[in-house]
């Protein structure tokens, strides 16, 4: 326990030194004074629990001190030490808050460790108290932010009671909002390897709690109202109400704020952030769309790992996710016909330059984005199975990729992890593909790049420059079957892939792999396959259709 001495006799201040010492443990004498003001100052700046004073002083005198105390300081407690054996001395001392008026001639050893211990106790009780308290408060808090958090997340549902009850809420839960210009901000937490260190609070409670009050004491001295809460682990939600105001509009005050939460959250807690923003809209029955739309902004920002605001605007976004997806097209199909082809270097390094495109565009939502990198595995594993990979070492890459590439949160480690799937599954190609002497490898690349046209064998042999004959006989050998049969395995295979992907007319698929005549078709894909078309289109869940 930290004790002042208030005293203008400095022998008296040295005699109450020395009689605490002799007692030890934890009382402690932390400083002097020589008159009430000395000691207001000296207890602005030190941790002081107990102030010992005498009553009369010059200037500032022992009743007035503990009078201040009990005002400023009410936590630091006082002990009268007088000389003067007046009733009314005594009353007053007790009125203004001291817990003891003791005279200094009756003071002894043991009557002094008694007045220390009794305040003592009084101090700890009081930290009790306000523990129990400050937990209490913590706690009817978390409800309090539980509910709330259930309401809004009702009201998001477009929960027509929650709409109906939302003025009573705003009433119960102490919120300003209004009705009118209510609006909706999503935020995202911008997670970096290597700003761990960055982070002030590393407790993820403590973080959550922090990013709470951080992000309701920017909405209230932005606005005069709002109030936030986390939707799932590093997404918040925030409501506000907005007008055009002066000469800003909604949309320019709706910015400043998402602004000030970004800049006060980077400024408080070290972190950044992504903040998706919704179209305005005048009704509650409106904020399903809301949070679609602001969720829809946010994911694209964090997915490519932006720092920014993004505001929803549905044509421009689309127009220009269109534009890069048909931009990344000739990619995949240069992809798909280097792996066909065995070329699996060249293969990776036309994915390299595809994920560059989608990094530097940055126009895609997430979701195309995985859809079109499962693509590319997909085809890389079904050319594997064509090698005879083993089923078992193709199921450990396809066991749960579709969920892996939706967890995939940003876009960097989704490519990381396509890269690192294409790369094995390449491996497994290099390993199990046979090998051809260098003219029939190009003739099997011609093929399956031209497989539809109507090419022949003179065609072929022309192409890798050997005589007719000799190339014919050279192909058998090497690859088992003669050139018309090879072309024949080629277009049935491709055949079955369009039938397990796509619903198309038989007559169609025929004319895509290169046969003219329907009929002749299904008897050639039969005789493959050991099923006709429409048998195969019903086993792929496909459908019917001729």
């Amino acid at each position: 326990m930290n004790i002042l001495i208030v005293d203008d006799e400095r022998i008296i201040r040295e005699w109450f030194r020395m009689t605490v010492d002799k007692l030890g443990g934890e009382y402690c004498i932390i400083g002097e004074a020589s008159n009430g003001e000395e000691a207001l100052a000296f207890c602005a700046i030190h941790p002081v629990n107990l102030v010992v004073t005498d009553v009369k002083m010059p200037g500032m005198d022992g009743l007035a001190l503990i009078k201040r105390l009990k005002e400023e300081q009410p936590g630091i407690r006082s002990v009268i030490f007088s000389s003067y054996n007046e009733f009314h001395f005594a009353v007053e001392a007790l009125k203004f808050g001291a817990s003891e008026y003791v005279l200094k001639a009756e003071i002894t050893q043991t009557g002094l460790t008694e007045i220390l211990e009794k305040v003592r106790r009084d101090l700890e009780l009081e930290r009790n108290r306000t523990m129990e308290v400050n937990s209490l408060r913590h706690v009817l808090n978390q409800n309090e932010q539980a509910l709330r958090a259930a309401y809004f997340k009702e009201l998001l549902m477009g929960s027509g009671q929650a709409v109906m009850q939302f003025g009573e809420k705003m009433e119960f839960f102490r919120i300003g909002l209004a009705e009118k210009n209510l609006t909706l901000l999503i935020l995202g937490l911008i997670r970096r390897p290597d700003q761990e260190g960055q982070l002030k609070i590393v407790d993820p409670i403590l973080l959550q709690h922090a990013v709470i009050n951080v992000l309701n004491e920017t909405l209230m001295n932005e606005t005069g109202s709002g109030c936030s809460f986390m939707y799932e682990p590093d997404v918040y939600l925030l409501f506000v109400n907005v007008s055009a105001s002066g000469m800003k509009s909604q949309r320019e005050l709706l910015l400043l704020v998402a602004s000030r939460v970004s800049e006060n959250l980077k400024r408080f807690l070290g972190i950044d952030t992504a903040i998706g923003i919704s179209m305005p809209y005048g009704r509650l029955s409106f904020l399903p769309k809301q949070f679609d739309e602001a969720m829809e902004a946010l994911d694209r920002n964090r997915f490519y790992g932006d720092r920014g605001i993004a505001y929803y605007q549905a044509d421009t976004r689309l127009e220009q996710g269109e534009k890069t997806i048909a931009s990344l097209k000739p990619h995949a199909d240069a992809f798909a016909n280097w792996i066909e082809d065995n070329q699996t270097g060249e293969a990776l390094a036309e994915f390299e330059r595809l994920q560059r495109v989608v990094e530097i565009e940055k126009a895609v939502s997430p979701n195309p984005i995985r859809t079109l990198f499962l693509e590319l595995i997909y085809k890389a594993v079904n050319q594997a199975r064509r090698l005879h990979v083993p089923e078992d070492k193709l199921d450990k890459v396809l066991g749960e990729t579709a969920g892996q590439a939706m967890n995939k949160k940003t876009y960097p480690e989704l490519a990381d992890w396509t890269r690192e799937q294409l790369r094995e599954v390449s491996e497994m190609i290099e390993a199990h593909r046979v090998r051809y002497a260098e003219p029939v490898e190009l003739a099997c690349q011609y093929i399956r790049h031209n497989y539809a046209e109507d090419i022949s064998l003179k065609e072929i042999s022309g192409h890798v420059h050997l005589n007719r004959t000799y190339f014919s006989e050279l192909f058998k050998k090497e690859t088992g079957l003669n050139f018309n049969e090879y072309l024949m395995r080629v277009r049935m295979e491709r055949a079955k892939e369009i039938l397990g992907q796509r619903q198309m007319r038989v007559s169609d698929v025929a004319a895509e792999v290169g046969y003219a005549n329907a009929s002749y078709f299904i008897k050639l894909f039969k005789k493959h396959a050991g099923v006709s078309p429409y048998e195969f289109m019903e086993m792929q869940g496909g459908g019917r259709t001729r």
